[in-house]
C-alpha cells in the first residue's frame, strides 16, 4: 500500500461523510459524532502502530483501516435512524458492505484488500475467532485497541462534563436507575469481558466499559488509558459499594501486572 492510496482514501471518506448528512437535526449530530470518532481513530491506531515499530506500509494500512472501521455507521443512521445493532444490522457487516460496494479499495492487491475488510468485519466482535493469519490478527488487534481507547475517551469526556450533546447516542437510551447487573460484576472480577446482553442500565454500561481492560492488546494502548485517567473516572462514576471497590482493586492489579508497576496503596 502507497500513500497516495491513503491520501485516495481520505478523500473518498471525506466526499461520503457529506453525501450522508441529513436534514434531521439528531443524525446530523451522530454523524458529526462518527465522524470526529473516526478520524480520532485513524491518529490512535497510528500512534500504536509506531508504538510497536511497525514499517510505513503497515501504518498506512492501520490508517486506512482505521479509516474505514465505523463507515457502516453513516448508512445504519440513515437506513435504521440508530447506533444499536440488534435493532438494526452489525456495522461492521454494514461496513464491509459499502467499501465493497463503492470499489474504493479496488486499485489495492487483492490481499491487502481483503486483510482490511476482515479486519473491519472482526473489529466488533467480542472476541477474535481462533487462527487468524499473523498479519490479520495484528491489523484486528490494533482496530480494536484504537477502538476502544477513543469510546473510553468520549465516555470518560461525557461522564465528567455531563456533555449531552451526543448523549442519544452514547447511553440515554438506557435508564439511569440505582443499582447494577449482578452478571457483570461477577465477569469483571473473573477478568472475564461483560456481554451487550447483560446491560439494562447506565452503570451496566460503564461496568462493560471497565470490562475492555481485559481486552487491551498492546501496553501503549493500556499505558494511554490508564494515564489518562480514563479506568478512574468510570470506577468514580458508579455507586461506590462494596462491588465496585472490589473490582478497582481487581483492575489496579491487573494493570500493574500488565504494565509491570507497582499497586497503588
Amino acid at each position: 500500500m502507497r500513500r497516495e492510496h491513503l491520501t485516495a482514501f481520505q478523500e473518498w471518506f471525506k466526499q461520503y461523510v457529506e453525501v450522508c448528512h441529513c436534514e434531521n437535526p439528531q443524525f446530523h449530530s451522530w454523524i458529526r459524532l462518527k465522524d470526529s470518532h473516526t478520524r480520532r481513530v485513524f491518529e490512535k491506531i497510528t500512534r500504536i502502530g509506531r508504538s510497536l515499530g511497525l514499517g510505513e506500509e503497515d501504518l498506512l494500512t492501520a490508517g486506512a483501516i482505521g479509516l474505514f472501521h465505523d463507515v457502516g455507521r453513516f448508512r445504519q443512521i440513515k437506513m435504521y435512524g440508530t447506533f444499536n445493532d440488534g435493532k438494526s444490522e452489525n456495522h461492521a457487516t454494514l461496513g464491509t458492505r459499502v467499501l465493497k460496494e463503492s470499489g474504493v479499495l479496488a486499485d489495492l492487491p487483492e490481499e491487502e484488500g481483503t486483510v482490511i475488510l476482515k479486519a473491519i468485519d472482526l473489529h466488533n466482535l467480542r472476541d477474535l475467532p481462533e487462527g487468524l493469519p499473523d498479519r490479520l490478527l495484528l491489523f484486528a488487534r490494533l482496530i480494536r485497541d484504537a477502538d476502544k481507547l477513543d469510546i473510553l475517551e468520549v465516555f470518560s469526556r461525557y461522564y465528567t462534563s455531563k456533555d449531552d450533546e451526543f448523549a442519544t447516542a452514547l447511553d440515554s437510551y438506557l435508564p439511569d436507575t440505582p443499582g447494577y447487573s449482578r452478571a457483570l460484576v461477577e465477569d469483571l472480577l473473573i477478568k472475564k469481558r461483560c456481554s451487550y446482553s447483560d446491560i439494562k442500565n447506565r452503570n451496566d454500561r460503564k461496568l462493560l466499559n471497565l470490562s475492555w481492560v481485559y481486552d487491551i492488546n498492546f501496553p501503549y494502548t493500556l499505558s494511554e488509558i490508564v494515564e489518562n485517567g480514563f479506568l478512574d473516572i468510570m470506577i468514580g462514576s458508579l455507586p461506590q459499594s462494596s462491588d465496585i471497590q472490589a473490582i478497582h482493586r481487581h483492575i489496579e492489579a491487573y494493570v500493574a501486572q500488565r504494565l509491570g508497576r507497582a499497586v497503588r496503596p
